[in-house]
Protein backbone atom coordinates (compact mmCIF):
# COMPACT_ATOMS: atom_id res chain seq x y z
CA UNK A 1 0.00 0.00 0.00
CA UNK A 2 1.11 3.13 -1.42
CA UNK A 3 1.94 6.39 1.51
CA UNK A 4 -0.70 9.11 0.78
CA UNK A 5 2.36 11.68 2.84
CA UNK A 6 3.57 14.04 0.05
CA UNK A 7 0.31 13.07 -2.22
CA UNK A 8 -1.13 15.64 -4.61
CA UNK A 9 -4.48 16.49 -4.64
CA UNK A 10 -6.22 16.32 -8.41
CA UNK A 11 -6.67 19.97 -8.33
CA UNK A 12 -2.84 20.56 -7.48
CA UNK A 13 -1.87 18.15 -9.95
CA UNK A 14 -3.51 19.96 -12.55
CA UNK A 15 -2.31 23.37 -11.62
CA UNK A 16 1.03 22.25 -11.82
CA UNK A 17 0.21 20.25 -15.03
CA UNK A 18 -0.75 23.57 -16.73
CA UNK A 19 2.24 25.17 -16.27
CA UNK A 20 3.39 23.56 -19.46
CA UNK A 21 4.81 20.38 -20.84
CA UNK A 22 8.03 20.60 -19.26
CA UNK A 23 7.41 20.81 -15.87
CA UNK A 24 5.63 17.11 -15.67
CA UNK A 25 4.41 16.80 -12.06
CA UNK A 26 6.07 13.50 -11.14
CA UNK A 27 9.55 15.55 -12.14
CA UNK A 28 9.08 18.53 -9.83
CA UNK A 29 7.48 15.84 -6.72
CA UNK A 30 10.72 13.84 -6.85
CA UNK A 31 13.05 17.10 -7.39
CA UNK A 32 11.18 18.50 -4.05
CA UNK A 33 11.72 15.37 -2.17
CA UNK A 34 15.48 15.75 -3.09
CA UNK A 35 15.51 18.74 -1.99
CA UNK A 36 13.60 17.89 1.20
CA UNK A 37 16.22 14.77 1.71
CA UNK A 38 19.73 17.17 1.09
CA UNK A 39 17.46 19.51 3.50
CA UNK A 40 16.52 16.94 6.63
CA UNK A 41 19.72 15.29 6.46
CA UNK A 42 22.40 17.84 5.37
CA UNK A 43 24.07 14.90 3.56
CA UNK A 44 25.38 14.17 0.11
CA UNK A 45 23.00 13.39 -2.56
CA UNK A 46 21.99 10.16 -3.50
CA UNK A 47 23.82 9.12 -7.00
CA UNK A 48 22.76 5.41 -7.28
CA UNK A 49 19.53 3.45 -7.41
CA UNK A 50 18.28 2.01 -4.44
CA UNK A 51 20.86 4.17 -2.19
CA UNK A 52 17.88 6.70 -0.88
CA UNK A 53 14.09 5.96 -0.94
CA UNK A 54 12.07 8.52 0.26
CA UNK A 55 7.80 8.47 0.35
CA UNK A 56 8.06 6.13 -2.30
CA UNK A 57 10.66 7.75 -4.74
CA UNK A 58 13.92 6.17 -5.37
CA UNK A 59 15.52 9.20 -5.28
CA UNK A 60 19.33 7.47 -6.18
CA UNK A 61 17.13 7.00 -9.43
CA UNK A 62 16.03 9.94 -10.31
CA UNK A 63 19.07 12.14 -10.06
CA UNK A 64 20.76 9.42 -11.96
CA UNK A 65 18.23 9.65 -14.69
CA UNK A 66 18.39 14.06 -14.81
CA UNK A 67 22.27 13.32 -15.19
CA UNK A 68 22.42 10.60 -17.96
CA UNK A 69 19.31 12.92 -19.94
CA UNK A 70 20.65 16.18 -19.13
CA UNK A 71 19.90 17.39 -22.64
CA UNK A 72 15.81 16.62 -22.15
CA UNK A 73 15.71 19.34 -19.17
CA UNK A 74 15.09 22.84 -19.90
CA UNK A 75 17.82 25.43 -18.86
CA UNK A 76 15.50 26.46 -15.79
CA UNK A 77 15.33 22.87 -14.65
CA UNK A 78 19.47 22.65 -15.27
CA UNK A 79 19.68 25.50 -13.53
CA UNK A 80 17.82 24.10 -10.68
CA UNK A 81 19.91 21.04 -10.54
CA UNK A 82 22.75 22.77 -10.45
CA UNK A 83 21.89 25.55 -8.27
CA UNK A 84 19.45 23.86 -5.89
CA UNK A 85 21.22 20.17 -5.97
CA UNK A 86 24.42 20.57 -6.45
CA UNK A 87 24.58 17.52 -9.50
CA UNK A 88 25.17 18.32 -13.20
CA UNK A 89 25.32 16.45 -16.82
CA UNK A 90 26.84 13.22 -16.04
CA UNK A 91 30.12 12.38 -17.51
CA UNK A 92 30.72 11.10 -20.42
CA UNK A 93 33.24 8.56 -21.75
CA UNK A 94 36.27 9.47 -23.99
Amino acid sequence: MESPAGALSDERREQLEDIGPSWPVEWQRVFHLVRLHLEEIGGELPMEPGEVVYQGEDLGRWVRSVRLKWDNLTAVQQWMCEQVLGTSRAATDP
